[in-house]
């Protein structure tokens, strides 16, 4: 398995990388970097991939596993119906391939597509009575499936793109996979006890993806064009600023009012009559966009999470709450850290988390090696697979029977090793108890006397009930699971009847659950004493003394 793993947004403004870490206890974030595209006269697709060479050669990610993002604008998105139920995925992917075929301008052959089944809309989500307006699309007597479909060619030319970039990507991901993990990492939507699909609105500078979220998969998905690069144009037209410098001061003094946020002097009322040109047809695009899920999935967003470099704007949570009609916000200090992850929640503030997030998703979503979408399929994934199995067969079965060899030399050995020490052992151990017993003993028969030759036997054996191993395996056994506590181990020490563990956790509750469940164990006869704690930032740090006897 690749010790890293990372995901790469070619962005119109930006390039973004999130870089992860695969683990048995979860996957880490190692770090997230953004490069803004400077201006040229080259296209901007070339100047993005220049960027991202000189960003993966100081990374060193040339030889990591990268996947690369691909925006709502590159891709068809559809959701497909079907009447039919539990079919298998191959017979699934053949009637997927015919129906796209009918509905994407694109013929079979030269589409490489993507797909993943909807959950069934849950009742409830929208309320008997409740006043809607416009169509709402009927329970599925079969099954629905949203996909993603891209031409062959333009997949591709991204991939040629990565290349320049310095990696060639495992996989293309559409947004769907990435708004997916970011939900399921988001702790402001289970702190607002939020049950229901959620709209992901991630604003970049040319273009927004909107993604529907519900029970860990994606139910729908569309990309709107219209996002940060129209709200600094109004600002360079009124103020009659260079494009650079109406980015800076939309950055610095952008703000857009509300009911709840209204502009407080005549400066941020004029800043808001600029913006809000350009962010009510935007609105109005989201509104559009939400009803079209409604009308073809059933799913009604109950709130709505903004991402992105353009979701910064001041006030904007609460003009989009008031435009869209549900809650809407931006990630909060709590949301950053959980995204952020242990190892970067002290520096979270200096990261991009806010414009990266949909990367971040992307890191998460391919860090366990199937994304949920991923159009390098189909006749690019078979080229691309046979050619490395036919460069690499050779030298790897050459390899193999190396190892094989030597592994029995090796093993033949160590048993021929074990067998003379067995003879040296047994011949100590029959010496010994002649002198001792009178008579040559077996193991067995030592282990059943007692320890004088007198004795009756049946006394307790002189071995330890528990090794240094097996109280390690105990001691794993009553850790907590991950949703219950957070916890970094960073030592642990095992001795003669003494048992000493360091770490850091996120709160003392969290301490005294494991000092409880570690009190649970027979050997250790509930001595567990933890010592004081001492913040180390967010966390707090704890070492714990523990008496056993098993050993």
């Amino acid at each position: 398995m690749a010790s890293r793993v990372f995901a790469v947004d070619l962005g119109a403004w930006s390039v973004k990388i999130a870089i992860a870490t695969p683990g048995l206890r979860g996957t880490s974030l190692l770090n997230i970097v953004e490069r803004v595209v400077p201006p040229g006269d080259d296209a901007r697709e070339l100047r993005a991939c220049r960027t991202l060479a000189t960003m993966v050669d100081e990374l060193r990610l040339s030889d990591e596993v990268g996947y690369l993002g691909v925006s709502g604008d590159n891709v068809f998105t559809q959701v497909v119906e079907f009447g039919f139920k539990n079919l298998r995925r191959s017979e699934l992917d053949k009637a997927i391939g015919g129906e796209l075929e009918n509905v994407v301008p694109v013929d079979l052959e030269d589409m490489v597509y993507a797909y993943e089944p909807i959950p069934a809309a849950p009742s409830g989500v929208i309320e008997p009575g409740e006043q809607v307006r416009g169509r709402v699309a009927p329970p599925s007597e079969g099954m629905r499936v949203l996909t993603y479909a891209m031409r062959k060619s333009r997949a591709e030319e991204l991939i040629q793109l990565a290349k320049l970039g310095g990696f060639e990507p495992r996989g293309i991901l559409p947004a769907g996979g990435g708004a997916a993990k970011l939900v399921e990492r988001v702790p402001s939507l289970a702190q607002a006890r939020l049950d229901g699909p959620v709209a992901v609105i991630d604003i970049g500078h040319e273009r927004s993806d909107v993604v529907v979220v519900h029970g860990g998969k994606a139910v729908f998905s569309r990309a709107i064009a219209r996002a940060g690069k129209q709200v600094t144009e109004a600002i360079a037209r009124f103020w009659r600023l260079d494009f650079a410098k109406a980015e800076e001061a939309k950055h610095r003094d952008g703000f857009i009012a509300s009911t709840s946020e209204p502009a407080t002097t005549e400066a941020w009322k004029r800043i808001h009559d600029v913006l809000v040109q350009e962010l009510a047809p935007f609105a109005r695009d989201i509104r559009q966009t939400l009803a079209a899920c409604r009308a073809r999935t059933g799913f009604q967003p109950i709130a709505a999470l903004l991402v992105g470099g353009g979701s910064r704007l001041r006030g904007f949570g609460a003009f989009m709450t008031e435009q869209i009609g549900i809650p809407s916000w931006r990630l909060t200090g709590d949301d950053i850290a959980a995204l952020a992850g242990l190892r970067l929640a002290p520096q979270a503030a200096n990261l991009p988390i806010e414009s990266a997030a949909l990367t971040i998703g992307m890191a998460y979503d391919c860090a366990g090696g199937r994304p949920q979408f991923d159009l390098r399929s189909g006749a690019l994934a078979v080229k691309v697979d046979l050619s490395f199995l036919r460069a690499k067969l050779v030298p790897a079965g050459a390899g193999l029977l190396a190892i094989l060899a030597f592994a029995s030399l090796s093993a033949y050995a160590d048993l021929y090793r074990l067998r003379k020490e067995q003879r040296v052992l047994d011949q100590r151990l029959a010496d010994e108890t002649t002198q001792f017993y009178g008579s040559a003993k077996t193991p067995d028969d030592v282990l059943g006397t007692s320890s004088g030759p007198g004795g009756t036997g049946g006394t307790d054996s002189p071995m330890p009930r528990m090794t240094a191993y097996d109280i390690l395996l105990e001691i794993n056994s009553h850790i907590p699971t991950k949703d219950k506590v957070t916890l970094d181990v960073e030592k642990l020490s095992i001795e003669n009847n003494k048992i000493e563990i360091d770490g850091t956790a996120k709160t003392s509750q969290e301490v005294d659950t494991l000092v409880g469940e570690l009190k649970k164990i027979d050997c250790f006869h509930k001595e567990v004493n933890p010592g004081s704690l001492d913040p180390v930032g967010d966390l707090k740090k704890f070492h714990l003394s523990i008496n056993s006897y098993c050993m």
